[in-house]
């Protein structure tokens, strides 16, 4: 009897739709540049934000932030060099989900800035330039929980800055996500 109750529970869980509406997600994980700014700056750790709308439940509108460090690589001096770079993204998700998991693509455009003229030594920032234009792809899977407001997942993203000679990065970041 008491096995026939957990069964149909977790059969009941199993089909409960994940919450769709306005949503928050927080994420941790390494960012590192691709092409001529490879030799320039480490890999380095980055943090992110984001927030939005499920429009329908394949398309979700919204505002992503993120900031990441990293070490210059550039000839000395200086030697021992940090900066920062952040983005302010507005973007598009779309996806499909089957059973618990999803699947996502998404992209968008926005703002870059960095932290410091450290990279004008190797001509990727011109001086006294900081920020730049940005646009951004990426995809990943999410997982939902068996309480159907939250979800986590991984994810990659390509970004490319304009103004900053065309450099390109990679972010691959977890992430929890809460949707109201």
């Amino acid at each position: 009897m008491l096995a026939a109750a957990l069964l149909s529970s977790s059969a009941h869980a199993e089909n409960r739709p994940a919450s769709s509406g306005v949503f928050a997600e927080g994420a941790l994980g390494g960012a590192g540049f691709i092409g001529s700014a490879k030799s320039a700056a480490e890999v380095g750790p980055a943090i992110g934000a984001r927030v939005g709308y499920d429009l329908f439940s394949w398309l979700s509108i919204g505002a992503h932030l993120t900031a990441s460090t990293h070490e210059a690589t550039v000839p000395p001096p200086p030697e021992g060099e940090y900066f920062q770079m952040y983005t302010a993204i507005g973007e598009g998700r779309l996806g499909f989900r089957v059973r618990r998991i999803a699947v996502f693509a998404q992209g968008g455009a926005g703002f870059a800035m960095i932290s410091s003229n450290v990279l004008s030594k190797v001509g990727i920032t011109e001086p006294g330039e900081s920020v730049s234009f940005a646009i951004t792809a990426g995809g990943g899977f999410e997982y939902q929980l068996a309480n159907r407001h939250y979800a986590f997942g991984i994810a990659g993203e390509w970004a490319s800055f304009a103004q900053f000679e065309n450099t390109q990065s990679v972010t691959v970041n977890t992430f929890l996500r809460y949707t109201y």
